[in-house]
């Protein structure tokens, strides 16, 4: 588990990008030398708090056979090949996903997507109930770091940020997870989950997460809907989504033959086809270059 490691910095407008870049060319090494922030054009503080994100959203990883080195994923390859500079909802959504299923980087975003369960909150509800999950979990944490993980998460997602003349330029930056519109104000100190928007989460990414889900338990291709609705790291969970979503983009996933639904004998299963989950974010992003040759 790991929670304060961002610096008290969310991630900002074109830094994976930047980090996908120097990363490639330098190796991931490089973000901890003293040239760094320099040859960035960022702050010794940003530097680390851009490391901390390139593995909190999968862009790096630990190679697989030297835990201690990290190289570019393979996610982070195939935005690099079809959406290099972030412009693609269903990008932002790939890099929320590989967020909020980062339980040991990412602990909070994990445990608010996953865990937490409350549509609306307050900054006590919510501290109360993440203290209660790191009791839980038998992991001591200082009640100051929670804190700024709070502060962070509101900032990565809320799209209506209320600026004020106490506002610093820096609160002021943008980041691209909000484009998602996830989190907004409910009032002055409270803040809502939102409904997706299902124009803006496509199908097959939809179906990554579940096939994703499938993949990493070791689960047969039959599993039940209670399974997308209920389980942490599953679609319903990580995109905040309702039962009438997961029915509709199970529909949808159907008419493209991605999977069968069958509810004989009210058992509402699921069959997926054995496809590899990356695979289809291949087939996603090819169905974007089609549609916009069209």
């Amino acid at each position: 588990m790991s929670f304060a490691r961002h610096e008290t910095f969310y991630i900002r407008d074109g830094w994976l990008r930047k980090g996908i870049k120097i990363v490639n060319e330098e190796g991931f090494d490089f973000l901890k030398s003293e040239e760094a922030p320099e040859v960035l054009g960022m702050g010794k503080n940003m530097v680390n708090a851009l490391r901390f994100w390139l593995i909190a959203t999968g862009i790096i990883e630990p190679q697989e056979n030297n835990k201690n080195k990290f190289v570019v994923s393979d996610f982070a390859k195939l935005i690099d090949n079809n959406d290099p500079y972030l412009e693609d909802e269903g990008t932002l959504w790939l890099i929320h996903y590989h967020l909020v299923t980062n339980k040991n980087y990412a602990t909070t975003w994990y445990w608010f997507f996953n865990i937490f369960n409350h549509k609306e909150f307050d900054y006590e509800t919510f501290m109360y109930w993440l203290k209660n999950y790191t009791i839980t979990e038998n992991y001591k944490v200082a009640e100051s770091s929670l804190k700024k993980d709070f502060q962070c998460l509101i900032n990565t997602y809320i799209y209506e940020k209320m600026l004020s003349k106490n506002n610093s330029p820096e609160d002021n930056l943008y980041c691209p997870l909000r484009n998602l519109k996830l989190i907004k104000r409910s009032g002055p100190k409270s803040y809502q989950l939102n409904r997706i928007n299902r124009k803006s989460l496509h199908p097959l990414i939809f179906f990554f997460a579940v096939k994703r889900w499938q993949e990493r338990n070791n689960k047969p291709l039959e599993i039940t809907i209670s399974k997308i609705i209920d389980e942490p790291e599953n679609a319903s969970k990580t995109f905040s989504l309702s039962f009438d979503d997961v029915i509709y983009y199970l529909e949808e996933c159907q008419k493209l033959n991605l999977l069968h639904v069958s509810r004989t004998a009210g058992l509402d299963s699921v069959f997926l086809q054995p496809i590899d989950a990356y695979a289809c974010l291949n087939d996603y992003y090819n169905s974007k270059e089609v549609a916009a040759n069209v």
